[in-house]
Formats: C-alpha cells, structure tokens, sequence
C-alpha cells in the first residue's frame, strides 16, 4: 500500500499543492507561508519587517504636502487603496569572467580614427531578481534594481552582505503568531533554486555588460561566464498606496522596511505640459536652424574652397541639428502623456 503524506499548513491545517522545487508555500487559505525545504530555508530565507500601515500613509500625505506637482489639488486627492506584499527576490553572490571587444574613436586632427580594443575582465558581484515569473508590477522590477545597486559591491558571504544593505531575520522566526502581527500578505515564488541560479547568471551577464562595456562605444563581442557561489531568498515589503485624483487613478509604491519611494505614477499638470512644449519648440527651432545651410548655395560654396575644417563644418550643423531633432522628439512625447513615471 502506497502512503501519501499531504503537506498542511503549519497555521490553520489546509493542504498544500507542492513540487519538488518548492522552498516557501504559501498557504491559499490563510495566506501563512509554510516553509517545504527545512534544510535550505533553515540559512537561506529570510524576511525583513515592515513599517506599519500608518506610517506609509504619513509618508504619502508628507509628499503630497511638499510637492508642487499637488499644488492646487491636495483637496481633492482620495485614497482609493492601500494594499502591502512580501515581494520574493533572489539574491546570488555570482563570480565569474568574460571578454569584450568595443570601437574607440581617435581624433587625430580632422580625422576620426577607429581603434578597435579588446580586454578580459573578472566580475565579483551580488544580483537579484524577483522570484516570480508574472512579475507583480513595474514596481517590483525597480525595487528589485534598487536592491541591486546596494548590494553590488557588497562582498563576503551573502547573509553579510544582506545584513548591509536591510535587517534580515530568517524565516525559522516567522511563527505563526509573528506572522498575525504583520500586516503585509506574502506573495508565492514561481520558480525554485535551479532556476533561480540560471536567472541570476544570466542577470550577472548584463550587469557585467553594463560595467564593462563603455556606453559610448560600439560593442564588437562580449562573453561570460560564472557561477553562483551562494544564494538567498528574501521575502521583501512593498506597499503601494492608489489616489484617485480628477478622474484618474496613480499610485506611489515605497520601500516598506526604510519607507523610500520606489516608484510614483503622477498626472501631468497643465504647467507642466506647456514647459514640455515649449522645450519641444526649441528643439524644433534648433534643428530648423541648423538644417537650413545645408540648402543654401553660398555655404556649399564656402565649404568646397575651404582649406582647413571642411569636414567640421559640414558635421557640426548636422550634429546640432540632430540634438534639436531628439530634443523635440523627446518632449513632444513627454506632452502627449497624461501620466508621469518618477523613479
């Protein structure tokens, strides 16, 4: 006879549905996170505590108060939904190398001379992802790039280098009568350890790119390889607080342990968009202005008997043309939206 133990939830007794890449279930019921893989969450999961509800609430109403986007409308501003999670995020300590091969452009005199330049490189880092195929929101995805940037250049073992950047507890500590006093509900990972290492390489091959490929140069090649040495699941809060304001609906989402913005969704003002036209307008008249030459007789003329800086003056106007051009693109989009992100 075949005996099959059915997992329950360690707070209210329901079954679990598991896999064997489950760390963490969260219980469907009750919403208790169980933990499945005692072993590895024992030393590897953890969960940082969250700032209480009101206190997230002072913080958006402070914001509302000091920004002069509000300025007029601070009365008419309702709070339509407060809602908090424990976001999942992997992190990895991830060492590896790689290669890469860039152009670099010389000046010599009026010539551009292009030098192409190769080197090897070694990468030390901690990264994250978030631990969910269906990622929550943007939000989640920027506080995950937030965390990222603190613990980039931490080193040692990576509950040393959590312990720098938050105040992580293990998940052992989570009892359930901890777990009533939070206010926040945990969200389920979508994915377990092997494929959160393959996320994580593949995360520490675009940070590399990142810092090893100078910005300005045109990529030939880039190569890397890695391994992650050691690996942790942090179960991190998020709170999100939805205002309703003339007909729309924002929202501005706040780190939950420190209580920074992490993300805002606001209305573009009317004062605003008329700064973003007149932006845009400038733009059009640069590039205006620096085209016209291109159709005028006397400037070809002058550039063809030129002896020294042809080639610049031919260039030059183009190049400030194409500034004007992007200038005008960019805030002529910025116009047209009713929306603004702020990161």
């Amino acid at each position: 006879m075949v005996i099959i133990e059915v997992l329950r939830c360690e707070r209210c007794g329901a079954p679990l549905e598991t896999t064997p890449e489950d760390i963490i279930v969260v219980c469907p019921y009750c919403g208790y996170p169980n933990s499945y893989d005692k072993i590895f969450t024992e030393k590897n999961v953890f969960f940082v505590e969250s700032l209480p509800k009101k206190e997230i609430l002072r913080l958006f109403w402070e914001r509302v108060r000091r920004d002069k986007d509000y300025l007029g409308l601070r009365g008419k501003i309702e709070i339509a939904k407060v809602e908090g999670f424990y976001v999942p995020i992997w992190f990895g300590k991830v060492k590896g190398n790689g290669y890469v091969r860039y152009v670099d452009k010389i000046k010599e005199g009026n010539k551009t001379k292009r030098v192409v330049r190769s080197r090897n490189f070694e990468e030390k880092s901690i990264v994250c992802v978030p631990a969910r195929r269906s990622v929550y929101d943007v939000a989640v995805e920027e506080l995950a790039r937030k965390m990222e940037r603190r613990a980039y250049i931490a080193s040692g073992e990576i509950s040393r280098a959590l312990s720098r950047i938050m105040e992580p507890r293990p998940i052992s500590e989570l009892t359930p009568e901890k777990w009533e006093e939070l206010e926040p509900d945990f969200l389920n990972t979508d994915f377990g350890r092997e494929q959160a290492k393959a996320a994580l390489l593949d995360r520490a091959s675009d940070r590399a790119k990142e810092v090893h490929v100078p910005k300005d140069k045109e990529m030939r090649a880039f190569w890397f390889s890695g391994e992650v040495e050691d690996f942790a699941l942090v179960f991190y809060p998020l709170w999100k607080v939805y205002y309703d304001i003339e007909g729309g609906t924002y929202f501005i989402a706040y780190d939950g342990h420190k209580g920074k913005e992490v993300l805002a969704l606001e209305p573009v003002r009317v004062w605003r968009k008329v700064a973003y036209a007149l932006a845009a307008l400038v733009g059009v008249g640069v590039a205006a202005f620096f085209t016209t030459p291109y159709g005028n007789v006397e400037y070809w003329d002058l550039v063809a008997h030129a002896r020294q800086g042809a080639l610049l003056a031919l260039i030059i106007p183009a190049l400030l043309a194409y500034f004007g051009f992007g200038l005008a693109k960019g805030y002529g989009r910025k116009m047209a939206r009713d929306v603004r992100v702020e990161r």
